[in-house]
């Protein structure tokens, strides 16, 4: 081939693959649009009986009034399906902008549709339609690995809670499913999106925050100004203004009385989530007197202590969804493998073997980690007396 003619390939395909690289990413393929779709047809609960359904998921009736709920819930269950079908998945979250005044309706509505998930999945449980269970519980599930990436802290324990109970569901239901079902759980469960941490919501959501205060700050035209700010970032919605000036007043003279002083703490807060983020990782033992000692260092700093989360809660949230994922991987091996495959799955967090409790209809899988109210973590394989 001459090299003109070369030449004149290149050029032709050049342009083309400069659009291709140019070209604006596929909004059909972003999931979280599609979970948008499907919050929106949620059927119109009350909060009271949106708040009993997500406490009840698992022992309510699947009664006639159950079925209906199911049936109103096919479109918004359909579109959960859309979703997580798709690896890429972008909130768009504008951190910077909104800061903690950013809502996050998403994360109710996801919470209800993984609880309308586990409803339906009952129910085909009950009809011997193990497999299209199956299918809602890992949809639920990669729902909630993707609800975490709108890159806040609270994305991240909301699907850390949508795991937890999606697992509770399929956990109830584990002795049904037959070798072959349970071999492929393993695998789909293997290839579930990583979804987010607390060490990367603290670089994203809550760092980006900082730097929509300090702007805050700086927009401010006068003092005034500066403390009708601070008194509604400060105050309750149900203090009166005169209340409201008086914090904002109060929080400014701490900072020194100036936009200035306000900056400067802001400043050395932001620097305290570079040095908190990698400690995130560490063991509890060793995160927990990192933590001490940051909070020790910035003792002085009203900024720390207005809006740095109490990291050591994403930390232990962290160790929990770690236990439980671990107990789920257990209890799948178990049913495989007979009891002696605990020695192959050791308690991530604590270390050792995890506690096997038989009972009739299954049996019970306990680590020694406590969650904050003293309890065991634990995972119920079956039910009692089924």
């Amino acid at each position: 081939m001459s090299r003109a003619l070369c030449l004149t390939l290149a050029l032709l395909v050049l342009p083309l693959t400069s659009a291709r690289a140019d070209a604006p990413p596929d909004l059909a393929a972003n999931a979280a649009l599609k979970y948008w779709q499907a919050f929106a047809q949620l059927p119109k609960l009350t909060d009271a009986d949106a708040q009993k359904l997500n406490a009840e998921y698992l022992t309510m009736p699947l009664d006639a009034d159950a079925r209906e709920l199911v049936t109103k819930s096919e479109y918004a269950l359909r579109m959960m399906y859309q979703g997580a079908a798709l690896p890429r998945c972008e909130w768009g979250m504008g951190w910077e902008e909104e800061g903690i005044e950013a809502l996050l309706p998403q994360m109710s509505a996801a919470r209800l549709l993984s609880t309308l998930a586990c409803l339906r999945a009952r129910l085909r449980f009950e009809q011997g339609q193990s497999a299209a269970a199956l299918d809602d519980l890992v949809a639920a599930l990669t729902m909630g690995r993707q609800v975490s990436l709108d890159g806040s802290l609270i994305g991240v324990l909301v699907g850390y809670s949508i795991e937890a109970r999606m697992n509770e569901a399929l956990a109830a239901y584990l002795p049904k499913l037959n070798p072959g079902m349970i071999k492929d759980l393993k695998k789909r469960r293997d290839a579930l999106p990583q979804g987010s941490r607390p060490a990367t919501a603290l670089l994203k959501c809550e760092k980006e925050t900082m730097t929509w205060l300090i702007r805050k700050i700086k927009e401010a035209k006068d003092k005034e100004g500066l403390v009708t700010f601070l008194g509604a970032l400060l105050g309750k919605p149900q203090d009166s203004p005169e209340k409201r000036r008086e914090a904002g007043l109060a929080f400014l003279q701490e900072c020194g009385g100036t936009a200035d002083g306000m900056v400067k703490f802001a400043e050395e807060t932001r620097a305290s989530y570079e040095r908190m983020a990698p400690k995130l990782d560490l063991p509890l033992d060793q995160f927990a007197k990192q933590w001490d000692a940051e909070k020790v260092k910035q003792a002085g700093n009203p900024v720390f202590k207005m809006l740095f989360s109490d990291v050591s809660v994403g930390r232990s949230a962290q160790a929990r969804a770690d236990v439980r994922r671990a107990l789920m991987a257990a209890a799948l091996a178990v049913q495989l493998d007979g009891r002696d495959a605990l020695k192959n799955h050791p308690d991530p967090v604590v270390g050792g073997s995890f506690e096997y409790v038989a009972f009739e209809g299954g049996f019970e899988l306990r680590s020694k980690f406590k969650q904050s109210d003293d309890k065991l973590v634990t995972l119920t394989v079956g039910r009692r007396g089924k």
